[in-house]
């Protein structure tokens, strides 16, 4: 069931560019849509330890101020803890928020929200950015559901962090700038990007294609083209390049 949530979300993101807002909805309203989620909202570290919201969506416009509030990574918030703790934080007390997190006790809320998800997004090994999710029913945060959230988290990273783009996603075009072969000048579409991610995991051609809803010889087409575009002559040396781009990324970030 979740691989199959994950590969509909990874083929949503790969078909065309979507803002972020897009990308939220979709995975409120169809990935995530048989946990009853609602909303959820992304937030970015910036270099001052802030997190700063930078997409949302389904928040109502009356509350939706309280949520864009910039607020410190050394605040005690459930999106802190998640970054700091580099874990999936659950919250099942809605519409009352933990004692713990006081800072946030009188922040307003919709009186259909009984649980609230939050989880970091990680680049390069680093947390750079948290997710938080809502939901009208409770949420029971099982080892097969912890890792479908690291798998959205995952998809998000690549979503958010073009390779050789510094900065957010935010609505232009998200073709990816990961490496240039020195003849060519290409650049890797999202869907290539996607692709040559899950070679890296050692996946093949078949277990791609199963992932995205491809046929195995649509897979075959677009490595070829990867291929072509790095410069490269075959799997080993594409995931080889593209494990030493992430690497070259997160040192510059």
């Amino acid at each position: 069931m979740y691989l199959r949530w994950t590969s509909e979300f990874i083929k949503f993101i790969a078909d065309q560019d979507h803002s972020i807002e897009e990308v939220l909805a979709h995975l409120v309203l169809r990935v995530i849509a048989p946990l009853q989620a609602s909303s959820a909202f992304i937030a970015t570290l910036d270099n001052q330890d802030s997190l700063v919201t930078v997409g949302r969506f389904g928040i109502p416009a009356e509350i939706s101020g309280a949520y864009d509030q910039d607020f410190s990574l050394s605040d005690r918030l459930p999106i802190t803890d998640a970054i700091r703790l580099r874990k999936i934080i659950t919250i099942n007390t809605l519409p009352q928020w933990p004692n713990e997190y006081s800072e946030i006790l009188n922040f307003p809320y919709s009186s259909e929200e009984a649980a609230f998800i939050a989880f970091p997004i990680e680049r390069s090994g680093t947390p750079v950015a948290v997710a938080g999710i809502f939901f009208s029913s409770k949420i029971d945060i099982n080892p097969d559901l912890e890792l479908f959230f690291q798998s959205i988290a995952n998809i998000l990273t690549i979503y958010l962090y073009p390779q050789g783009v510094t900065s957010p996603h935010s609505g232009q075009s998200n073709s990816m700038k990961l490496v240039r072969s020195s003849q060519r000048g290409l650049e890797l579409t999202q869907r290539q990007q996607l692709i040559l991610h899950m070679i890296s995991e050692g996946r093949t051609n078949v277990g791609i294609g199963e992932m995205l809803k491809y046929s195995e010889s649509t897979i075959r087409q677009e490595t070829i083209k990867i291929f072509s575009k790095l410069g490269c002559d075959g799997r080993v040396q594409a995931s080889t390049i593209y494990k030493d781009q992430l690497t070259k990324v997160g040192a510059a970030s």
